[in-house]
């Protein structure tokens, strides 16, 4: 009856083994869905107190009239990773270009501690309020489960400090496809990545998290590939062999994924068909064609062509989301150069590097006249990198900014007049 209260049973009457293991069950599934509810909706989320300066790096050469900078980002390197603060907020040598986008590869570094991780993601999202700016946040794929995971809940905390009006994408592994290539990969990672689905059931595992999240129901997808899948590909759309299976995989989904992107990486630098010129001594005609953007003929977009069509070929669609993922040069020469390019001290000299900043900075996206035929230019492209980093203990200059303790771009009328780059 209403408003009667419920008899409390006698102060002697115990309660049965049975119902107390029920209840304990109850409360326990209770305590698990809010703690679930309050991890994945940031109910209440309250980041550490960061603060910092706008940072942007100085030059006394400017790089005239780019354009289309809304859909176009900058990659943040590992160098970058150990100063947060110092993301420029500007493109470096424009005349105040905002930078509108963020590529991230993952949320944490090896030996970070917590309090780093944290303050990593808080530095990060205030930089997003900040500016506006959007991020395709990464998340590791490896041969280790148990990092991989980890990684993935620190990624789970920065969406959430993020929050969707500041997440161009999320992004599950990257350059999977060159996995094989690496000696210190096991055989057997190579078999459970492709084979035993480990790359495609973690993708949909890590999607299924996400789309908890409010407001994350639509955000875009991908994973991260070189351009060398479109190569040599037996007539299908895609490379598929057990070393890389990645037409299988974007076949199982796409079948499961509706807002699937496809993403990839290209770097004329490291083509290995590029060749010195007939005088042997230089390689102006490398250096032509590997740094325009504006026609088919260009290596740029050349690959970029090829991957529209496979894109096509598989789906039928000419017009499916295409991103790129990476392009970019360094200066001085990378030590991971090895092809006929390394000989020829102006492919890798400061020149080049400009050039290729300024033509990539004038480039409107599209195909430089091939869309027509091919489908259209990619919706938002990544310049890599911020500073220069190592890869894997090799060392590249890619980054547009030496150093964190750098106030000043790479790129100066100094270097300019010299040319040539010094021999790191």
């Amino acid at each position: 009856m209403r408003g009667m209260a419920r008899q409390a049973p006698p102060a002697d009457r115990k309660a049965s083994p049975k119902c107390c293991s029920f209840c304990f069950v109850v409360i326990v599934s209770l305590v698990v869905s809010i703690v679930l509810v309050w991890f994945l909706e940031g109910v209440d989320y309250k980041g550490d107190d960061v603060n910092f300066p706008p940072y942007d790096c100085s030059s006394d050469v400017k790089v005239p009239n780019p354009i289309r900078t809304d859909v176009k980002g900058m990659a943040i390197d590992d160098t970058t990773f150990d100063c947060p603060g110092k993301i420029p907020e500007h493109w470096p040598h424009t005349d105040g270009a905002p930078v509108k986008a963020l590529r991230l590869f993952r949320t944490t570094q090896p030996g970070w501690d917590e309090k780093t991780i944290s303050q990593f993601r808080e530095t990060l999202a205030l930089y997003t309020r900040r500016t506006g700016a959007k991020v395709l946040v990464g998340t590791q794929i490896t041969c280790s489960e148990l990092a991989d995971d980890n990684d993935w809940l620190h990624t789970l905390k920065l969406l959430r400090a993020l929050n969707a009006s500041h997440v161009l994408g999320l992004a599950v592994g990257n350059e999977l496809d060159q996995l094989a290539s690496k000696e210190s990969t096991p055989k057997e990672c190579v078999k459970n990545m492709w084979s035993g689905s480990y790359l495609l059931n973690k993708l949909l595992a890590r999607v299924k998290d996400m789309r908890q999240i409010p407001g994350f129901d639509t955000v875009p997808v991908t994973t991260v590939f070189t351009a060398g899948v479109v190569w040599n590909t037996m007539g299908l759309p895609f490379v598929d062999t057990p070393e890389a299976g990645v037409n299988t995989f974007f076949t199982q989904v796409m079948q499961k994924e509706p807002h699937w992107a496809f993403t990839f990486n290209f770097y004329p630098y490291f083509d290995p068909t590029i060749t010195m010129d007939p005088d042997g001594v230089h390689c102006n005609e490398a250096i032509k064609k590997c740094s325009c953007f504006d026609n088919g003929g260009c290596l740029n977009l050349f690959s970029m062509i090829q991957a529209r069509k496979s894109m096509t070929q598989l789906t039928g669609d000419p017009n499916a989301r295409l991103w790129v993922g990476e392009v970019g040069w360094s200066a001085p020469k990378a030590s991971t150069l090895h092809t006929a390019m390394e000989w020829c001290a102006d492919f890798s000299g400061y020149k080049m590097f400009y050039e290729y900043y300024k033509n990539f900075l004038a480039w409107d996206l599209s195909l430089g006249g091939a869309d027509e035929d091919s489908g259209g230019g990619p919706e938002m492209v990544f310049y890599f990198s911020m500073r220069d980093s190592a890869n894997f203990g090799n060392e590249e200059h890619f980054g547009l900014i030496e150093s964190c303790a750098n106030t000043t771009c790479k790129l100066s009328r100094a270097r300019l007049a010299a040319g040539r780059a010094p021999t790191p």
